[in-house]
């Protein structure tokens, strides 16, 4: 390799430039190395360019602007700012007071995904996202950066940790961008690490689009990984998938198989995530940021805009709060547990409940173990498939200890989305269980919890 093409590719690995762009247009940026010798100094200065955030005219005005009116609004308003070595901008964080608060009751799950504005506006946006008690999406703060390495996903999560004041999530949602990875495991290491689910699928026409057989494949990896009921299941189908197609040697699917742990969902769903679907939390991202923003929004225009779209979303909330408070679904049974939540959870997590208490009608139970004050029932079910057949039969395992009130069922709705499920309600009644041990009744779903 001649050291013409070695410097470009050097240049390209290190300063994150993709390798389909224009080499003479880098040429060009470096002012003359096709005149003069590209020395060390000429590739110092360029690769500190590319690490500033690219602003426009009055971008970097807006933003000092924007940070100095909202902290004299609120001294809880908290932002970092990075400066290179020469003083110009290349990273900025900001979280706001009202985010600040929401993260103390409901900082359990964060889900962080840089790729929305980025994509789709190149608008280097990083915004920490949750779930409050209604379920709608909140922000816990913000970031823009120069960068998508590790190195600067580590400075922006520090920033925010220092943001709330050193209390990391239990769990966090990324996509499978590996500088994202490897900063999360330095900073949220204690934290459950799941990969979104939504990026993974989207990329299945990317990479398995040139397979003879390809709709067959995407069918039967859709159908396995969103319906099956266990690992075995799961395993069990992806290894015929591989060994049907002779699919052996595709690293983008052995790599998928090496990380199952933290994305599918059989796997995932033993840990809390507060139901939130990725799939759900990126749309209803994307749909709060389009009403502000389009693909000629300077980065000055986004500031402005990016109070007006808090707002709005403040005005959401609020109305969601006065109607749970002042109004709520009607009950649709006479036992006491329903009433419990109804008087507890907001409208939005009750109607959810409620859905569970619709569908236990179509289950069917049957002790199968007694040990003591411990009890073991099947729970049978019938399952709506969205990729395989339209309904299928499908049976859990419900165990119920009497003396420490301690129900479980082998679903995991409770301990992913924090909500009981079906087949517990109809061991409940099974039992003649009338009141709810508190313990099932989550305190972030709470209707007089503060947002």
């Amino acid at each position: 390799m001649d050291s013409y093409a070695k410097r470009r590719l050097e240049l390209n690995d290190y300063a994150g430039i993709p390798l389909n762009k224009s080499f003479h247009s880098l040429v060009v940026e470096a002012k003359g190395y096709d005149k003069l010798p590209f020395g060390e100094t000429n590739c110092r200065s360029y690769i500190a360019k590319v690490r500033q955030l690219r602003l426009g005219l009055g971008d970097a005005e807006a933003l000092r602007n924007y940070f100095v009116r909202m902290q004299r609004r609120s001294s809880n308003f908290f932002y970092v700012i990075d400066m290179d070595d020469e003083g110009r901008l290349r990273n900025v964080f900001w979280a706001d007071a009202r985010s600040r608060a929401a993260y103390d009751s409901f900082g359990d799950v964060v889900s962080f995904d840089s790729t929305y504005l980025t994509n789709k506006y190149n608008m280097p946006f990083a915004p920490f996202v949750g779930v409050n008690h209604h379920g709608q999406s909140i922000l816990f703060g913000c970031g823009l950066l120069s960068r998508e390495d590790t190195e600067t996903y580590v400075w922006l999560f520090k920033s925010w940790l220092e943001c709330m004041n050193g209390r990391a999530p239990k769990s966090t949602i990324t996509d499978q961008c590996r500088s994202m990875q490897g900063a999360v495991a330095q900073v949220f290491p204690e934290s459950h690490h799941r990969l979104c689910l939504w990026h993974i699928m989207k990329k299945i026409p990317e990479k398995l689009s040139g397979l003879a057989e390809y709709k067959a494949i995407k069918r039967t990896l859709k159908t396995f990984v969103y319906e099956s009921i266990d690992t075995e299941e799961f395993e069990d189908g992806w290894c015929k998938l591989i060994e049907n197609y002779g699919l052996q040697k595709n690293d983008w699917l052995c790599s998928l198989f090496d990380d199952r742990r933290r994305w599918v969902p059989v796997y995932v769903k033993v840990n809390f995530w507060a139901g939130m679907s990725t799939t759900q939390r990126s749309e209803s991202m994307n749909s709060f940021f389009d009403a502000y923003v389009n693909s000629k929004t300077s980065l000055r225009q986004f500031i402005e805009q990016y109070d007006n779209a808090l707002k709005s979303k403040i005005e959401k909330e609020t109305k969601a709060d006065f109607e749970s408070i002042n109004s709520s679904y009607k009950l649709i049974t006479r036992f006491y547990f329903e009433r419990q939540f109804h008087e507890s959870y907001t409208n939005a997590i009750f109607k959810l409940f409620q859905d569970e208490l619709r569908g236990m009608l179509f289950c069917n139970s049957s002790l199968v173990k007694v040990d003591g004050a411990r009890y073991v029932f099947h729970a049978a079910d019938i399952v709506a498939t969205k990729y395989g057949d339209c309904r299928k039969r499908v049976v859990y395992i419900v165990t119920y200890d009497e003396t420490v009130c301690d129900i479980q069922c082998s679903c995991h709705l409770f301990e992913f989305r924090g909500i009981i499920c079906r087949h517990i309600v109809k061991i409940l009644i099974e039992k003649n269980v009338k009141e709810i041990h508190p313990r099932y009744i989550l305190s972030r779903w709470r209707k007089d919890q503060e947002n």
